[in-house]
Parts: structure tokens; C-alpha cells; sequence
């Protein structure tokens, strides 16, 4: 098959190479002119964010960098800030490869929203890679339907095919990193607050009413828009604003009721629950009900209302709504809900979305226009909104911010953990907050948060810190290394869309640039684990288990690129050399 716009460019060279020679008779000028159109190097830009916002990511693109131009590709290196960066690569598309953090709960359907065929021109986290393989879309589907007890098996092969595609490259895991001050508040979770119900196993000392934090990552002054994928990742902060049905602990089998009073399940073998909800209110005081929920599910499917040619959805948790089928309310507080799976662990997902106030997001879904975003099928206000009032449900409430400084949080009274309406919520999470308030820091630096928790001045880190710090913390007076193992990886991404990245040849080539156990060493500082998957423990196939060696080997020894290796690998996936640049033939 000829790739798009190559007979063009063929048909156009034979034409005007037969008018040169009928017009000069000069056969080698026509060869010169046709032997340069073949021998641009090939260029290739890696996009990722400075070493201010993720030390980890700018190393590892650098990295990659290297090794490629040794091996004759001219790369380079594109930082930019992280709404820039998910904004071209999310949103727009428009990249060659990207390095950053996926910020993966290590739920196996993640799978399915990062490669579906179907989501491939859709905006947001699913398939940003533009990648395309039946087969693939086959196994994503056949996890949706068989037993747990068979999905480990279903789940491997997609690995498998992960690894031998690779349309996005595995790197490894960092450990979370956080950092706490003695004395302040008592029981941190390990590896500090790294979701919303973090915040609500803490224990206040010596009567303190303010939770002090600072925050490396300061979008969240700025946006609060809990379905805005190029503000979002984890949503770990939004989540204390906007709640879900179900909180999904450590046991995605065995969530936590959390809006929902219960969730009752029809009789086996039908993929449908009757849900009844708790009785709350919204942060302007409005009554929380089943008229919210239902809402939301339509509205994260079609940001639009129908106002549009084609639905808008939400670029953001699109797989989870995938999994919905319907939505029936009943009375103010309880509805019916079907799903397009009998599976009750993969549902779980579907009830763990944002649940949005109807009376503020009904008016936003209009159509807007942005500068430096172009989804297709249009935008609606909804999806580009800065949400600056962020009326959600949750145990805080938003008062005050100031861009890139600094947020206010504060105890919302009429949450239903006041009331003690706390049934089925384990006894660490059923009081409400032990704080009153919850001050954000916006920091420039992992050193500089590291200098205010040293001075008394935070109570602890919000978001991870890097390994270089850590000789800091551990030296610091009254301050606390808190580590955990993390379900967040980084990895390369390819637009799949783009050539030479649609050569799965090439993408393979390409990983094989990267030396894994180097990387952990020198880029983690030690703190992280090596890996060629995106799925850990139960759901990774013997072969592919870390054992030191990627199947896609490194092309170098003990991190030194091996250069006449790296030029023969790419001879034989069907790149040519001119000299020592790997060339191309140019766009006419």
C-alpha cells in the first residue's frame, strides 16, 4: 500500500524531471535534482515539560535524544509547560513522540481507553497515539466479557502485543516520594496525599485547624474543571471537590460506597443495579440527587446535549462511560442503572466518575472556541470552562485562589459525613475532615518545598517530589520521608498518525534506544522500578516479568548506546543511511 500523498509526489517528480530534460537535455542535473528530493534526515521533536515541573520526564527525553542523534536522527527536545504539553498531544495531536507520566491506577481497562481503534480521533487520555489494530480492539473487548477469573490471561496477550507494537513505550515506575513535618499531623499514608481520601485519614495535634501544603503543580489556581484533560490527571485535588458514586479503594472488587448510600445488584448473569443515594448537598446549597447522577452520565457523553451534528464527549474518563448503558431515575434518591457488562468489577469504574450539579453544568453546554485547542467535531463551554466557582458535593469546599500562588479549601458542614450517614465506609475514612481549612503553596521547585517544610512553614508536599531531594529531606530536622510503590509510569508516546511512527518497525527500533536499568539508576536515583509493560503483578505474562532485560533488548550496554548496532537495527527495519544520517525522502 502506498502511503498517502507518495503517488503525488512521484507523479509530480516524473513531470517535472520530463520538462528539465526536454527543456536542458541534461540528464545529471534531472539525477541530482531527484537524488536530493531522497536524502532529507529524518527530524524527529520529542515534546515533554521542563525539569521545573517533572525532573524525570526532561531526562528521560534527553536521554532519548542522544541516542538518537548518535544513531543519525536529528532530535530534539521540545519542553513545555504541562497545559501545553497535553494540549498538543490530547487535544490537538500534534507531536512526534512525547515523554510523561501516565497517571495510571492499574486497572486493567486503563488498556482499553489508551488504545481503542475507535477512540483514535477522539480528544483526552483515550488512544492519543492514533493507534489502530483489529486484534487488539478484539482482546480489549473479550476483557469486558469473560470471568476475572480468565481476564489475567486476556490481559497478558495485550501486553504481548503492546510490547511487539508498541505504540506507546513502557520506561518504568517512580516510586511517590513525599515528605511530611513531624508533629503537625498524624497518620500520613505512605507515600503522602496521593488521593482525596488521603486527606480524610489524617489526624490533627495539638488542636491544629490548618492542613498547610505545598504544590509543585499549580494548574489547579487556574482551572478547576474536573473533566478538563489538559488540567487533569489523576484528579487527586478536584476529587475533594467533585465525588463519585463509589471510591475505589485498594480492592477494585470491593469499592467504597461513598455517594451512593448502597448499590444493589440485580441477580447474576444481568448487568444492571439499583443505586440509592445518601442525602447531601451541593456546595451553593442546593439538594444533591438521583437527577445529578443521571445527568452526568448523559452529559459526559455528549457534552453537547444533542446541540451538535455529532456528540461532544468528555475527553476525560471516557472509558469508564463506555461502560453505562443507561440511566433510569426513580425518585430523588434512588435509580437504576444497566451496563454494557456483566462484569460488577468493571462497573465499579463506571460508578467512580465525577458526579456533576445539573443546575450549573446545564447552561455550559454551548459551543465555544478556543485559542490553542481544535477538537474535532467542536468544543463546548463545558470542555474549556476554567470552573472557577467549582460547586461540587465534596468534604471541602473551594473559597479563594490566586493563579500560580496559592488555593483555598474549607470544611463543608453539610456533607453527609457530618451527619454520620456513613454506611459501608470503613472507620478510617467515616469522620469528616480533622482540618478546617486547607492551604496550597504553589512552589517553583522540589528544593523549594522542600525549604518550607524545613522552616515550618508546610505541613507536608502535595504532589510527589524527585529522588534528588530526598538527601535533603532525610537530613532535615522534624521532617519525614514518606515512599510508596506507585501505579503511575512513564512512558514515550508515537502519533501513530505520523510517518515514520507508523512503522511499528521504527516505534520498536526507537525503544530499543532506551537502557531501562540505567534510567532507574540515573533518572529515578534508584527510587522506581524498571519496566517493559504498563500492567504490573497478577496481570503480567511470565516472559514479559522484569528479570533485568527488556524483550525489546537496549541496543548498548550498561546505558552506552552502541552506535553501528543502533544503524544496522534501523538498516533492518528498511531505513537507509546517507553517511551517518538516517534519511528520508523529502515532501516535494
Amino acid at each position: 500500500m502506498v502511503p498517502d500523498g507518495v503517488g503525488d509526489r512521484r507523479a509530480f517528480l516524473a513531470g517535472a524531471t520530463g520538462a528539465i530534460a526536454a527543456a536542458s537535455g541534461c540528464l545529471g542535473g534531472m539525477r541530482n535534482l531527484a537524488g536530493r528530493a531522497r536524502t532529507d534526515q529524518l527530524s524527529l521533536r520529542i515534546s515533554t515539560v521542563p525539569a521545573s515541573h517533572d525532573p524525570y520526564a526532561v531526562r528521560i527525553a534527553n536521554r532519548l535524544a542522544a541516542n538518537l542523534e548518535r544513531a543519525g536522527i536529528a532530535a530534539t527536545v521540545d519542553p513545555m509547560s504541562p497545559d501545553v504539553l497535553l494540549r498538543e498531544t490530547l487535544l490537538n495531536h500534534d507531536f512526534d513522540l512525547y515523554v510523561a507520566r501516565y497517571p495510571s491506577r492499574g486497572d486493567p481497562d486503563e488498556l482499553r481507553s489508551m488504545l481503542y481503534s475507535a477512540y483514535g480521533e477522539e480528544a483526552g487520555w483515550q488512544n492519543p497515539f492514533g493507534f489502530s489494530d483489529l486484534e487488539t480492539d478484539g482482546l480489549l473487548d473479550e476483557q469486558r466479557t469473560v470471568p476475572d477469573s480468565e481476564r489475567p490471561e486476556v490481559i497478558g496477550e495485550l501486553q504481548r502485543r503492546i510490547v511487539r507494537h508498541q505504540p506507546f513505550t513502557v520506561v518504568g515506575f517512580p516510586d511517590r516520594i513525599g515528605a511530611v513535618r513531624d508533629g503537625q499531623f498524624e497518620a500520613w499514608p505512605e507515600g503522602g496525599l496521593a488521593d482525596p481520601t488521603a486527606y480524610l485519614r489524617l489526624d490533627r495535634v495539638d488542636g491544629k485547624s490548618t492542613l498547610r501544603l505545598s504544590l509543585r503543580n499549580g494548574r489547579i489556581t487556574r482551572n478547576r474543571n474536573p473533566i478538563a484533560a489538559e488540567h487533569r490527571d489523576r484528579g487527586a485535588l478536584t476529587g475533594l471537590l467533585y465525588e463519585s458514586l463509589l471510591r475505589t479503594g485498594g480492592d477494585p472488587a470491593d469499592p467504597i460506597p461513598w455517594l451512593a448510600r448502597r448499590v444493589e445488584w440485580d441477580p447474576e448473569g444481568s448487568p444492571a443495579a439499583t443505586v440509592r443515594l445518601r442525602e447531601t448537598k451541593w456546595h451553593d446549597g442546593e439538594a444533591f440527587t438521583a437527577r445529578d447522577v443521571a445527568f452526568t452520565y448523559g452529559f459526559l457523553k455528549d457534552t453537547s446535549i444533542g446541540g451538535f451534528d455529532t456528540p461532544v464527549p468528555t475527553p476525560w474518563r471516557r472509558g469508564r462511560l463506555s461502560l453505562v448503558d443507561a440511566v433510569d431515575v426513580r425518585s430523588t434518591d434512588e435509580l437504576r442503572i444497566e451496563f454494557t457488562t456483566e462484569n460488577r468489577t468493571l462497573a465499579h469504574r463506571a460508578l467512580s466518575v465525577p458526579i456533576l450539579p445539573a443546575h450549573v453544568w446545564w447552561d455550559r453546554a454551548g459551543s465555544a472556541d478556543i485559542a490553542g485547542i481544535d477538537l474535532v467535531g467542536g468544543t463546548t463551554e463545558a470542555l474549556v470552562t476554567p470552573n472557577e466557582a467549582a460547586i461540587g458535593s465534596g468534604p471541602l469546599r473551594f473559597e479563594a485562589a490566586t493563579a500560580d500562588e496559592s488555593l483555598s479549601l474549607v470544611e463543608f458542614p453539610e456533607h453527609f459525613l457530618h451527619a454520620g450517614d456513613t454506611g459501608g465506609i470503613p472507620d478510617r475514612l467515616s469522620d469528616p475532615p480533622r482540618f478546617d481549612r486547607v492551604e496550597f503553596d504553589v512552589v517553583p521547585s522540589h528544593d523549594a518545598a522542600v525549604e518550607l517544610l524545613a522552616a515550618d512553614e508546610v505541613d507536608a508536599s502535595a504532589d510527589g517530589l524527585g529522588a534528588s531531594v530526598v538527601p535533603r529531606i532525610v537530613r532535615a530536622d522534624e521532617v519525614s520521608l514518606a515512599t510508596d510503590r506507585s501505579e503511575e509510569f512513564y512512558h514515550i508516546g508515537y502519533n501513530c498518525r505520523r510517518s515514520p511512527m507508523t512503522d511499528p518497525r521504527f516505534r520498536r527500533t526507537v525503544a530499543r534506544h532506551l537502557d531501562r536499568t540505567a534510567l532507574t539508576d540515573d533518572v529515578f536515583g534508584g527510587y522506581g522500578t524498571p519496566a517493559e509493560t504498563p500492567l504490573g503483578g497478577r496481570w503480567v505474562p511470565a516472559e514479559l516479568e522484569w528479570d533485568g532485560a527488556a524483550r525489546l533488548s537496549f541496543l548498548g550496554t550498561e546505558g552506552e548506546l552502541n552506535v553501528d548496532r543502533a544503524r544496522e537495527t534501523f538498516r533492518e527495519a528498511g531505513y537507509q543511511y546517507d553517511g551517518d544520517r538516517l534519511v528520508r525522502r523529502a515532501p516535494s
